[in-house]
């Protein structure tokens, strides 16, 4: 499979995020297909069950259920995924420097905060993804 059909999970709870983010795709043309989850459970069956491998999990860090940080730390100690090499960051409205220790303690590849203009919001994705499409790792080869 291309890595440009891997589709790429974003777990948020946030209706208006997920039609900003849907908007952002648009306009960047980014041909993965985009997979909206509410919760951190949601997303965990469609890889368990579904055996869906994302191209890249997006994840608030606050979210019904399970946070974010729980989100990370299921997947991370799963290990039918530990091989996978599966990019995890954290896109979330806010970040102390706490969050951002945890978060990193827990391997993520990226931290960014959520910005307030459509136009920051695009180069963060834009960034994101050009990078994750330039690294190598095993499963891409």
């Amino acid at each position: 499979m291309q890595i440009s059909e891997l589709p790429v999970f974003i777990v948020n709870d946030d209706e208006d995020d997920h039609f900003l983010v849907n908007e952002v795709w648009n306009e960047l043309e980014i041909k993965n297909p985009l997979i909206f989850f509410n919760n951190g459970e949601q997303l965990i069956q469609e890889i368990k069950f579904k055996k869906t491998i994302p191209f890249i999990i997006i994840s608030d860090i606050n979210l019904p259920k399970i946070d974010g940080f729980k989100l990370r730390q299921i997947l991370k100690d799963d290990e039918s995924l530990s091989g996978k090499s599966i990019p995890f960051v954290f896109w979330s409205a806010s970040a102390t420097l706490q969050q951002i220790e945890k978060a990193y303690d827990l391997s993520v590849q990226g931290f960014f905060v959520k910005e307030q203009k459509f136009e920051e919001i695009k180069d963060t994705f834009k960034r994101i993804i050009a990078y994750w499409f330039k690294s190598k790792s095993p499963e891409k080869l």
